[in-house]
């Protein structure tokens, strides 16, 4: 898994903005290659001092200008703007002073590829939304007076009839008037396998027609669908989130003026020009400057190398206080596919007879609950006939002929309107021969290995609120939550519903982590103080609602993105504590006169350079492992079989 394509950040960057992006970066990459050489060079050449500090003070002034174009006019504005450039703009001409070119090029080179990161990272809502019109079907069959005829779908009108026939994308909202077929709709209720429809069944815009042939009244369109509802809604979301203050920023603000007036006060009282300098020297704020991205760099390392994508640099802050977990159930708790978990033959008949009859029917059918049983099938070793006619009736079953004998699977009310002698009480998918009873398959979709450690790993680190949010039906969803311990579950829901939820637990005064993988959770992963998007197949449109993208399946790297976060913010407030407690050492010692210029600075680059080893240490932050003896069942059998999934 993959960043958000390529194309889905052209539609959102234009040529300026590449190009802008582009001279930046080829400005860094410029002033650290100089910056290079003439370390070198001053090892090297240690004879020709001055040629090395011509190339450092190069690489210092081209890296160094756009951030004293910035700095330098704020610093006498009488509005406070751009404060971390007044700060890094100290630092620069105060280092230059003290022919410290090294200092002088760093500072600047962190804060802008900092600052790169993040506005990168702010482009998510607007991927987000470009992946959300890449799932719009540009044209419809319009069927007027059983004529056809192909139009774009922005000429359709609420009334229009339109044709979906199967592996088409249904263009837009509707009801279906005529025709039977299974929709996957996935991407919009997050419904674990395809919905039966028939007549006077909804159909959403962006799903998949897999089988049978809809003729679909027009209900919505445009921005009046489920489709265009959340990309609306994401707008909405991300232009009404506030843009976090660091606290640097916060202390920026009188920063500047109570160093420039220590450094008037002592050159006033001392009248002289080596203290002021000395002062401004010490003071210049490298190490605070450098506190947070290379606590940022350190943690960003780590998650990169557990399959983390951190998208934002302050949901840091946000994942320190979150209380209450919303999470998504298919593709996250669950696999997303349907396993036999269990077989109930008829009298007389055995569970290997039951699944060869089963797995004939569903040999040549690409319905889930089909694909299922052939594959509980050859995972049993078990042969069985290859059908000379299948035919699929969509929302009731399958049916299979084999040298004259007919074998049934689907839904047992099907079985039974075709006179099939059934118990009174039957739960899952029946099977009948010949119009026989054989017995049932019981199906459902498996939980994750590692979801209920997971759960468990998250209320220990203080969640106590768990909420399950899924399109898919309230049975399953119940089944899954009762196995998990969850404690609410909200079943059969569209994508602004999952939103709803999350504001409503926010107004609680929750701080809410909401966890999911696809379009139907962009949303809720946008209105929640933390998103984290789950799977290595995650989509666009979830990877750019969220703020974390975990690119493994294993639900058990989320409490370790908790304990990543808490680990970096507390480096963060250490790396600040120290920086600010050793320049208030440090100006007072060069007010007094007991340094000199070069020795406060030699003194001042070792505070950056312990601000990155403290920052270092999280680089030796391991993940938790669990026992092999407790590690979860990679089969699930462990739920056994419940209500069955039927076709």
């Amino acid at each position: 898994m993959s960043d958000p394509s390529p194309a889905a950040w052209q539609v959102v960057l234009t040529d300026t903005d590449r190009r802008a992006i582009g001279v930046r970066l080829a400005g860094d990459l410029a002033g650290g290659g100089l910056l290079v050489v003439g370390v070198f060079l001053s090892v090297w050449r240690p004879d020709q001092p001055q040629v090395a500090a011509f190339v450092q003070a190069l690489a210092a002034l081209t890296v160094g200008l756009p951030v004293l174009a910035r700095g330098l006019p704020a610093l006498v504005s009488l509005r406070p703007r751009h404060t971390t450039d007044q700060l890094v703009s100290l630092a620069v001409l105060a280092a230059c002073a003290q022919g410290a070119f090294v200092t002088a090029t760093l500072v600047p080179l962190v804060l802008d590829l900092g600052r790169l990161f993040e506005e990168r990272t702010s482009l998510g809502a607007q991927a987000a939304i470009a992946g959300l019109r890449r799932l719009e079907a540009r044209e419809a069959v319009r069927v007027t007076d059983g004529v056809e005829a192909r139009v774009a779908v922005a000429a359709l009108a609420v009334g229009d009839t339109i044709r979906v026939r199967p592996g088409q994308v249904i263009p837009v909202d509707g009801t279906v008037r005529s025709g039977h077929g299974a929709v996957d709709q996935a991407p919009i209720t997050g419904e674990s396998r395809p919905e039966d429809v028939g007549p006077d069944r909804p159909v959403f815009s962006g799903t998949l027609n897999v089988s049978g042939l809809l003729d679909v009244e027009v209900t919505g369109l445009a921005g009046q669908t489920v489709l265009g509802r959340v990309a609306a809604l994401l707008r909405e979301v991300a232009e009404a989130r506030p843009a976090w203050v660091r606290s640097l920023e916060r202390l920026g603000a009188g920063y500047v003026p109570v160093v420039l007036s220590v450094a008037a006060t002592t050159l006033f009282f001392t009248e002289s020009a080596e203290r002021a300098i000395t002062v401004l020297v010490v003071a210049a704020p490298t190490a605070l400057v450098v506190a947070g991205p290379a606590a940022m760099v350190a943690a960003l390392t780590v998650a990169a190398r557990r399959d983390m994508l951190l998208k934002r640099a302050d949901f840091l802050e946000a994942a320190i206080g979150v209380d209450t977990l919303v999470i998504d159930k298919t593709g996250t708790l669950t696999s997303g596919q349907l396993v036999v978990t269990g077989v109930v033959p008829a009298a007389g008949r055995t569970e290997e007879a039951v699944m060869q009859v089963a797995a004939t029917c569903g040999h040549g059918s690409l319905h889930p609950v089909s694909r299922a049983v052939v594959a509980a099938a050859q995972q049993r070793e078990l042969s069985f006939d290859v059908p000379t006619d299948v035919t699929e009736l969509a929302g009731l079953g399958t049916e299979a002929r084999v040298d004259g004998r007919v074998f049934r699977l689907g839904r047992v009310d099907w079985l039974r309107s075709l006179g099939v002698a059934l118990p009174e009480t039957v739960d899952g998918t029946g099977v009948s021969v010949d119009g026989e009873w054989c017995g049932a398959v019981h199906l459902h979709d498996t939980i994750r290995p590692g979801a209920a450690e997971a759960l468990a790993s998250l209320r220990e680190a203080g969640l106590e609120r768990v909420v399950l949010v899924t399109g898919d039906r309230r049975a399953e969803a119940q089944r899954v939550a009762g196995v998990l311990g969850i404690d609410a579950v909200v079943a059969e829901v569209l994508p602004e519903d999952k939103l709803t939820i999350v504001r409503e637990e926010q107004a609680r005064g929750g701080r809410v982590l909401m966890v999911g993988d696809g379009v139907n959770d962009a949303l809720a992963l946008s209105q929640a103080d933390v998103g984290v998007a789950l799977g290595a197949r995650v989509n666009d449109i979830a990877l750019g609602g969220a703020d974390v993208a975990l690119l493994s399946d294993d639900p058990r790297r989320i409490p370790e993105l908790l304990r990543l976060a808490r680990a970096t913010r507390t480096t963060v407030w250490q790396n600040l504590g120290l920086g600010m407690g050793l320049v208030v050492v440090l100006v007072v010692l060069a007010a007094q006169g007991r340094i000199t210029p070069l020795v406060g600075a030699l003194v001042h680059d070792l505070s950056a350079v312990l601000v990155v080893v403290n920052a270092a240490r999280l680089l030796r932050l391991a993940p938790r492992r669990l026992p092999e003896a407790e590690l979860p069942s990679r089969e699930g059998g462990s739920l056994g079989p419940t209500p069955a999934a039927q076709p």
